[in-house]
């Protein structure tokens, strides 16, 4: 009896000891991913870990516009010229694409081209004159307009040639044509506050003219014209002011200076680098009839101006040769317009050249006519039908552009006549 009762106490003990070890054994299985184990056990837990992501986004890049400028010199028109035309047209009006075709193509490229319109056009009412009294037909102002010319400049010393009638009907007649942005004379004073502008690709560029003479004339007390001139400089400052305060560029023309002469005085350089300090951006000059120097003029805070003092005669029949030798200028202006950023000093004016023009006549007057330099054969400038009266020829064109343009706005070598030899 003892000895069954310890066989069952033995076998009771051992039982336990089975069981006890089991239970430790599970507890401490390791699971591995992919196991029997993992797949059966009763739930799972998953941990997802969130990387933060920077977005950079880069400044807006300035946006720029360039606009590209042709300007010209006074379009004087002689009874030479204006009596050609009539004879192309038949008799009857008058045809002025002949004496301009050669350039026309040059203007047309330009986003803004200025001239001054030296004559008087009195919208018909007036016969056409000639030197000292001028007055031009209408087919000329259109012509200009239809090979591409934008801006017209009339304050010059022969704004009252026909007195306050003619240039009254002067007015009317670029009211007329509205596509023409015209400066220098105004119907009042109202008129003359309301500063030209145009604009090309967003940018705005207003226009000012100013006239040095008058020939003696001067509008009658009581009249209500207005006349720009440069004798009063501050107004000029001020009006610069106010015209900088609506555009993006200022153009200026100031006719100006001692007929046919090529010097540049001390009160032209003082007085265009007070015009620029007031905000003006591009100068031209004109009256002398001749070319004068091309000028960037550096203002005190580090930006420039150009100024050409003087761009000679577009087209002319003049006698003296240094006349028959103008200029078209070209230059860029571009000007930040979109995001600008905290060092921008307004606009900047780049790649400026001079195309030297010539007007070529034969003898007496004959066939009037611009060629520009680099199309203009010496055997044709030999041939001028100025030379019966003046110093001219091929040689002499070259060194009156030499002793007037730099070099960097003129390049001389870049010119050979038709031989293919320099000059």
């Amino acid at each position: 009896m003892k000895l069954l009762t310890r066989i069952y106490i033995l076998t009771l003990c051992v039982s336990l000891l089975s069981f006890t070890s089991c239970r430790k054994i599970d507890d401490t299985v390791p699971v591995y991913a992919g196991s029997a184990v993992m797949e059966t056990a009763p739930y799972t837990s998953s941990v997802t870990e969130t990387v933060p992501v920077t977005t950079v986004t880069e400044a807006p890049q300035p946006e720029y516009v360039t606009v590209s400028f042709a300007v010209t010199g006074d379009n004087l028109i002689h009874s030479s010229i204006y009596e050609q035309a009539n004879r192309r047209a038949g008799g009857d009006g008058y045809d002025f694409s002949e004496p301009y075709k050669n350039v026309e193509g040059i203007i047309r490229d330009a986003d803004i081209a200025v001239i001054n319109q030296e004559t008087l056009i009195c919208n018909g009412e007036f016969p056409p004159s000639t030197y000292p009294m001028f007055n031009s037909p209408p087919e000329l102002g259109d012509h200009m307009i239809d090979i591409g010319f934008d801006v017209f400049t009339i304050a010059n010393n022969h704004t009252l040639d026909k007195g306050t009638d003619g240039l009254s009907a002067c007015l009317d007649y670029w009211e007329s044509r509205p596509e023409a942005v015209v400066c220098g004379a105004y119907r009042d004073e109202e008129d003359e506050s309301r500063i030209r502008t145009l604009e090309r690709d967003g940018v705005t560029f207003s226009f000012l003219s100013y006239t040095e003479s008058l020939n003696g004339l001067s509008l009658p007390a009581g009249s209500p014209l207005v006349i720009g001139r440069t004798d009063d400089i501050d107004l000029i400052c001020s009006q610069i002011k106010q015209a900088k305060e609506i555009s993006d560029v200022c153009v200026v023309a100031l006719h100006w200076g001692v007929e046919n002469s090529d010097i540049i005085s001390d009160y032209q350089r003082t007085a265009a680098r007070t015009l620029a300090e007031a905000g003006a951006d591009i100068i031209i000059g004109n009256h002398p009839h001749v070319l004068r120097g091309i000028e960037e003029i550096e203002r005190e805070d580090g930006t420039s101006a150009l100024c050409a003092y003087s761009m000679g005669n577009f087209i002319s029949a003049q006698s003296v040769g240094q006349n028959l030798i103008g200029g078209i200028l070209l230059f860029d202006v571009t000007v930040c317009k979109e995001n600008i950023p905290d060092d921008y000093n307004g606009p900047v004016i780049r790649n400026i050249e001079l195309v030297p023009v010539i007007t070529h006549y034969d003898g007496n007057y004959g066939n009037i006519r611009l060629y520009p330099l680099s199309e203009y054969p010496r055997e044709l400038a030999d041939s001028h039908g100025v030379k019966n009266m003046s110093k001219f020829g091929y040689d002499y064109i070259f060194e009156v552009l030499e002793r007037n343009i730099d070099e960097k706005y003129f390049d001389p070598d870049e010119y050979y006549d038709k031989a293919g030899k320099l000059y």
